[in-house]
């Protein structure tokens, strides 16, 4: 591990020894392949971020043929369910669309009505399936998105920072799923998001670096993963967040501090990727 790194690690380790609640910070170099992780496999809830799953099997089917993106929908009261997400407020029965705009707001607003009936058309097992398939063993999707009686139950959807990471590393180079999957879900991933779907990781990134992420929140727990294409050394993170204090009440100090992680670890970046391996900034123009 570079000095630089390592002095990365110090930080963010110190970052959430201070959080009132428990953090979890993961960070991969894509590049060099460093890796650094604070509570790595401890186990949070995955929130919204289990949308990039089920948006993996939804391309698995349509490579594969058994899935057209262009199939018509009529949204339905049956759809309806609380939470993130716009297509609650329509009118059921009056809206007709492709399947294609179900999966974009399902991420890019997050919609819940819409990722539902994702689930019940992939079907769940078939998506903890792909999940497994990718080594993961503390991730995975236990209900559909709002279902209070199956929390109730005890059903809950979690993961950990480094299973986070492997998955947006897949993503970026793939050995399980095939190129056409990962690249069309990173597509998707970077569509440009508002509020807080955005994600702490947009808010810490300059507006001209691109990133594929996906937040999400429940209550007392936040995270955000992806990946961010700093030019010349793009990386992968996951910040989350459980146990957030009930004096936080709209998680604005949790958000400001994992923002505040995320910006440290894009400093590092920016530092590492115009310096050479010495330390020496890299001249603007060759000489």
């Amino acid at each position: 591990m570079s000095l630089l790194f390592r002095k990365l690690g110090l930080r963010l380790a110190e970052v959430s020894e201070h959080y009132e609640g428990v953090m979890g910070v993961a960070v991969k170099d894509l590049t060099s392949s460093e890796f650094f992780a604070v509570n790595s496999d401890e186990v949070f809830p995955i929130a919204s971020t289990i949308k990039v799953p089920i948006l993996m099997e939804f391309y698995r089917r349509v490579e594969a043929g058994t899935l057209d993106t262009m199939m018509m929908l009529t949204y339905v009261e049956g759809h309806k369910v609380g939470g993130s997400g716009v297509i609650k407020t329509l009118t059921p029965g009056a809206v007709t669309m492709p399947l294609i705009d179900y999966l974009t707001l399902m991420i890019n607003v997050s919609d819940n009505s819409s990722t539902n009936y994702l689930i019940d058309l992939l079907g769940m097992n078939q998506i903890n399936t792909l999940i497994s398939s990718l080594g993961l063993r503390e991730t995975y999707l236990a209900r559909k998105m709002m279902d209070v009686e199956a929390f109730k139950a005890g059903r809950d959807s979690f993961t950990t920072p480094r299973e986070l990471i492997a998955m947006f590393q897949e993503l970026y180079k793939p050995s399980v799923l095939s190129p056409y999957v990962c690249s069309e879900t990173l597509k998707l991933l970077g569509k440009p998001k508002e509020g807080m779907v955005q994600g702490v990781i947009r808010n810490a990134v300059p507006d001209s670096v691109d990133v594929s992420d996906k937040s999400g929140w429940v209550e007392g727990a936040t995270l955000d993963a992806g990946i961010v294409y700093q030019p010349k050394r793009p990386y992968a993170m996951a910040l989350l967040a459980k146990n957030i204090p009930s004096s936080d009440l709209h998680m604005v100090n949790t958000l400001n501090i994992l923002t505040e992680a995320a910006r440290l670890i894009h400093s590092y970046f920016e530092e590492v990727s115009t310096s050479t391996p010495q330390g020496r900034k890299l001249l603007r123009d060759s000489v």
